[in-house]
């Protein structure tokens, strides 16, 4: 018998990854994978349909000697135009990302509750309300060119801002949730290394937004390496231990 550890009272640690009733994380990390698909959806659209609607971007941005994301808004109604279904479909893609980060920040507030989780969880939520924002205003392009409505005729000035703005409170959501969960001590190797990875990502992309005089927005795609990390060992969590 080891007096030391008698002495000192050890005791197991509770773990709450250790007990059973994980539905909750395993939800949570399907919706980080969702998160995750969705957006390399868009990328793969992006790739192969969307081809030509980026190199008609990328002329008419020569032409008119401005940066893509700054191009004028008619031209670019009028590049929507020319390509409806990639602009359709890629539209409707990024319209899913927001939606699956704010389920995962709901589940992480039911089995992790705490202040990090409910910042994960409102982060989440500003998340979606600034996405949406923005996808609809994409979605506004299918309209007349020349009488393009109110906000949407803004669409070049507003890009870089809004795609920047929901980029970082997606990412910060993911930290918040990290967090919240290692604190708890659900995946807490995983949860830390989401939190490293997603601020250095943040990081460098706020730099490389500087660097660039702000032509160039933070992407969304930044919250790809911490949602496949976080998401992945979620799925993980609910499996049972192997024993012997």
């Amino acid at each position: 018998m080891n007096v030391k550890k008698i002495a000192r009272g050890d005791q197991p640690v509770r773990r709450v990854d250790d007990e059973p009733g994980l539905q909750w994380a395993a939800s949570a990390g399907r919706a980080y994978i969702g998160a995750v698909a969705a957006l390399a959806g868009y990328v793969v659209v992006a790739v192969t349909i969307g081809a030509g609607f980026e190199r008609d971007l990328v002329a008419a941005a020569e032409r008119e000697g401005v940066a893509v994301n700054a191009l004028a808004s008619s031209t670019q109604a009028e590049i929507t135009h020319d390509h409806p279904v990639y602009a359709l479909i890629t539209g409707l893609l990024l319209f899913v990302s927001p939606v699956f980060l704010a389920l995962a920040a709901g589940r992480i507030r039911t089995g992790a509750p705490g202040r990090l989780a409910q910042l994960a969880w409102w982060s989440a939520l500003a998340t979606l309300v600034v996405w949406w924002t923005y996808v609809a205003l994409g979605l506004g392009l299918f309209a007349d060119p020349e009488n393009l409505p109110p906000l949407v005729r803004d669409f070049d000035a507003l890009t870089v801002p809004l795609v920047s703005a929901l980029s970082l409170l997606a990412l910060g959501s993911m930290v918040f949730a990290a967090e919240a969960l290692r604190g708890h001590g659900v995946v807490r190797r995983a949860a830390r290394a989401t939190t490293v990875v997603s601020l250095l990502l943040g990081v460098v992309s706020l730099v490389g937004l500087v660097a660039t005089g702000f032509e160039d927005p933070v992407a969304p795609i930044v919250i790809v390496p911490g949602g496949l990390i976080l998401g992945i060992a979620l799925l993980r969590a609910q499996r049972p231990a192997r024993t012997g």
